[in-house]
């Protein structure tokens, strides 16, 4: 029953991109990992524009829960994923997220693909509404089923050179909503499209998905309650050089191998360890106990189906929340500084294209990338107000400066990536994620291509640019030693983003 069990799992995962369970885990071992959650994200979240953000491996309490591991690694999941990968698999992030009812489309939660087009990455996401340990009933993972069949289009130079970039990789039109639609109609047997909305579950959902390849997002709602999510992406080891980099006290073999790595031979070591776990919870799946969601039981039909392709259609809708937001911090009276804060974390969860490389070398630059697009409101206010003491005229603009311009940008992140290049390894002090500081200076490099290819027609994304640009080169100056001349750039960028804001603030007015 068993082999029964885990093939018809796997041909679901093969077929549909995605399989989902529920009651995985003992309802007391989920609540003890779930209070540590909760405690956890109120102490150290970013509170971010959109969302409640915590790197998970920022937090011994979480890393050492044993909660956690059964609920993103468990070991069928594990198994299930590595046969799907045909190899050994490694964990490469580990994340916590919080997200309330809003009506918005963001770049966070378009229709999309996982920014990895020339490598399989498969994630494993927890959903559970917050504050309880009930299943979701709101702010629901949504994917379309059997798109994992399609495959990814790619940008061939004359010289046999391969690239891609993130604005292949997401669907925020309505004629890019009909393409993959259409696309997927291609691989059904039934007249209308195929849309699943994980929500309204009785207990915690875990759903596993081939995040590169399945059309998928959380689909952001004012109806339902705020939830909660874990989310894990797992590549085969030999794939990239990514690794969680940490792992807490107490782990199983396997949990420790997923985390730091090492030999074929360690992993299947690992796996025969947990095979009186892995077959349990196949017992349970043959024995018929609704530990597998039925997917067909979650498709948006009829009015919900409408709705949700009308938002979809309607393209991102970020500027709408933002200016909304803003007004409210100027009826409460807020200082000029908070509302500069506001406006950066919503910019840093703008539109922002950057390269992919058929060598994979952008992996590189991610945790810098989510380092910055998470930052606290207290870390942001620290750069601002730093910059603004240093450089600027409470918060006026730098004498002698020009206003806000692509120009501008493209020069001072040439600057900046040249004087890191002279820089050597990172020297700060202080609490930071060692790998997130080493990979600053390959976002700065990324990020002067992404730079290159802006035009003056594109402001949300000048905007968003320059607001990453200007907390990098903070970063950067603190973690790189970079002295005066990098805290000069820092200066100079911030004002740039300063005079970018205003301008589309007054051309929205």
């Amino acid at each position: 029953m068993g082999r029964e069990a885990f093939a018809c799992l796997h041909r679901a995962l093969a077929t549909e991109g995605a399989v989902s369970l529920t009651g995985l885990l003992p309802p007391g071992l989920f609540d003890e990992f779930r209070q540590t959650y909760d405690q956890e994200m109120r102490a150290k979240g970013s509170r971010g524009s959109l969302h409640n953000y915590l790197n998970v491996v920022s937090s011994a309490p979480l890393l050492g829960s044993p909660g956690l591991w059964e609920a993103v690694a468990h070991p069928l999941l594990v198994v299930l994923i590595a046969h799907a990968l045909g190899g050994p698999v490694k964990l490469v992030d580990l994340r916590a997220k919080d997200t309330y009812p809003v009506d918005v489309v963001a770049r966070d939660n378009t229709l999309h693909l996982d920014n990895s087009p020339f490598m399989d990455e498969y994630k494993v996401v927890v959903t559970w509404t917050l504050g309880s340990a009930r299943g979701p009933s709101g702010q629901g993972l949504t994917y379309l089923p059997h798109t994992s069949r399609l495959f990814r289009q790619c940008f061939v130079e004359p010289d046999g050179s391969v690239w891609s970039d993130e604005d292949a990789c997401i669907f925020p039109s309505k004629d890019r909503v009909d393409e993959v639609l259409l696309a997927q109609a291609g691989l059904l047997d039934t007249p209308e499209p195929l849309v699943v909305h994980l929500t309204d579950l009785a207990r915690p959902c875990h759903t596993m998905f081939a995040a590169s390849r399945l059309v998928h997002h959380r689909y952001r709602t004012s109806a339902g309650a705020p939830r909660s999510a874990v989310m894990a992406s797992f590549h085969r080891t030999d794939d990239s050089d990514e690794r969680l980099g940490a792992a807490g006290a107490g782990l199983s073999s396997l949990q420790r191998f997923l985390a730091v790595g090492g030999s074929e031979e360690q992993f299947l070591a690992a796996v025969r360890e947990e095979m009186p776990g892995i077959e349990a919870a196949l017992e349970r799946v043959a024995g018929g106990s609704h530990l597998v969601v039925d997917p067909r039981q979650h498709l948006l039909t009829g009015q919900a189906y409408a709705a949700w392709y009308a938002r979809q259609c309607a393209g991102v809708t970020l500027n709408d929340l933002r200016a909304r937001r803003l007004e409210d911090i100027v009826v409460r009276h807020e200082s000029s500084v908070e509302r500069l804060v506001q406006r950066l974390q919503y910019d840093l969860q703008g539109p922002l294209n950057m390269p992919f490389f058929a060598d994979m070398r952008e992996t590189r630059r991610k945790r810098a990338r989510i380092w910055l697009r998470e930052m606290s409101p207290e870390v942001v206010q620290e750069v601002v107000e730093t910059a603004s003491a240093r450089f600027m005229d409470g918060m006026g603009a730098m004498p002698g400066s020009p206003g806000g311009s692509i120009a501008e940008l493209r020069s001072l992140l040439l600057d900046l990536h040249l004087l890191l290049s002279k820089s050597g390894t990172g020297i700060g002090d202080g609490p930071a994620d060692g790998l997130a500081v080493d990979s600053l200076p390959s976002f700065i490099g990324d990020l002067k291509v992404s730079a290159s290819w802006l035009d003056d027609s594109d402001t949300d994304s000048l905007i968003t640019a320059t607001a990453f640009a200007a907390l990098g080169s903070a970063l950067c100056a603190k973690w790189f030693g970079l002295g005066a001349e990098g805290e000069v750039i820092t200066g100079r960028l911030l004002r740039n983003y300063m005079a970018l804001a205003d301008e589309s603030a007054e051309s929205a007015s």
